[in-house]
């Protein structure tokens, strides 16, 4: 999945969208990715946070703004500002629901974000929106390890809700994705919410 934001943020990119001062925006962009890429979610962070107050994004593209906000919630969240990073990820979701795009990743990873938090109820709402928009047979055939993985997820938080009956029919369906997928699938990468606060 990360790999396809990166061609998103690439794509954007090239078609000359919003520039900040002389640097364009898609320089914080590619900046901001090869700091996530090389574990530096605080500089990522940072990178982010200069794009949005130093970039001039009032021309930007919408799709290219939600991507921004996405990348830049997730950096948020990883470096344990959690309720900044709740809200970033909410605007990415509000301007890709506007826009055509791919909204159920920000709602994913919103989901993520409270489970790392132990607020099992809120991400079981919002795997229940991503789930109530995607085909179960069609995402499960198209993208199989992202589908097991959110119903693993939604497993984890109905547990913590104390609601087992619903959780295991959700891990036994994420098992027969599983199972059911070919060798060589890209299988994406998590994003590391909480794993790098800062230090105090």
């Amino acid at each position: 999945m990360n790999r396809f934001i990166s061609a998103v943020i690439v794509l954007l990119g090239l078609t000359g969208y919003a520039s900040a001062n002389e640097k364009p925006i898609s320089e914080y962009m590619r900046d901001g990715g090869a700091a996530q890429e090389r574990g530096d979610w605080d500089e990522a962070r940072r990178i982010y946070a200069l794009a949005f107050s130093e970039g001039n994004l009032a021309q930007a593209d919408p799709r290219f703004k939600a991507v921004l906000h996405y990348e830049y919630g997730r950096s948020l969240g990883v470096t344990c500002s959690f309720e900044e990073a709740e809200r970033q990820l909410n605007l990415a979701n509000d301007l890709d629901k506007h826009t055509g795009g791919v909204f159920y990743l920000s709602l994913t990873e919103l989901a993520r974000l409270n489970l790392e938090q132990r607020k099992f109820a809120d991400a079981v709402a919002y795997l229940e929106r991503v789930m109530a928009e995607l085909d179960p047979v069609i995402t499960a055939r198209r993208v199989p390890i992202f589908y097991a993985n959110v119903l693993e997820d939604y497993a984890l938080a109905l547990s913590g809700t104390g609601r087992e009956k619903d959780a295991e029919a959700a891990a036994k369906r994420a098992v027969e994705v599983r199972g059911g997928t070919p060798k060589g699938h890209f299988v994406s990468d998590r994003t590391s919410y909480g794993k790098h606060c800062p230090k105090s």
